[in-house]
């Protein structure tokens, strides 16, 4: 296999760190030529499954515009110009919730949208996490944090309560170390 030749690129919105589309027309290996596929670059982003002392883990509800509704996350939040996913993760972790950590394990990097975007999902098991601070939420931010115990997340998984790809992957992947596999 091939990648795709790119015959031409024009950049349709760039709303840079948040968005940029492109539309390119391209010719695949057998010769075909595809115009005006659409690429959209967005920012990556760090989430945390974090496991507190006695067991529970930190989710988050909040209102999500994509999907126009309220929806639980683990927390998370965008990486920062050159800031490394494990920074990011620690930084939201305490923002967001106001626990810290000291015992950290990447899970994956996940693609987004392989058809679309290069751009992933980063993300962390964090052991032993506890409160130190109150949340510190941003302008744009307006969340109610609670506290769940692993089988209460798996069951929300599996009740379509939490529906968000990352979510749901960085869930799964955290239990399943958990677990012992």
């Amino acid at each position: 296999m091939k990648p795709w030749r790119v015959l031409s690129s024009n950049v349709l919105i760039d709303r840079l760190p948040w968005l940029r589309v492109t539309e390119q027309n391209v010719r695949l290996p057998n010769g075909h030529v595809i115009e005006r596929y659409l690429l959209a670059d967005t920012r990556e982003y760090s989430m945390v499954f974090a496991l507190t002392e006695d067991g529970r883990v930190p989710l988050v509800r909040q209102y999500k515009h994509g999907p126009r509704k309220l929806v639980y996350d683990l927390p998370a939040g965008y990486l920062d110009d050159g800031e490394d996913p494990l920074a990011a993760a620690q930084r939201e972790l305490l923002e967001e919730t106001g626990y810290v950590v000291d015992d950290w394990r990447h899970l994956s990097s996940v693609l987004l949208d392989a058809n679309r975007t290069s751009a992933r999902a980063h993300l962390f098991l964090a052991r032993g996490a506890r409160q130190v601070a109150a949340p510190h939420l941003d302008e744009t931010e307006d969340l109610v944090t609670q506290l769940c115990v692993p089988e209460q997340l798996l069951a929300m998984v599996r009740s379509h309560e939490i529906d968000n790809m990352a979510t749901v992957a960085c869930i799964l992947l955290a239990l399943d170390v958990l677990n012992g596999r």
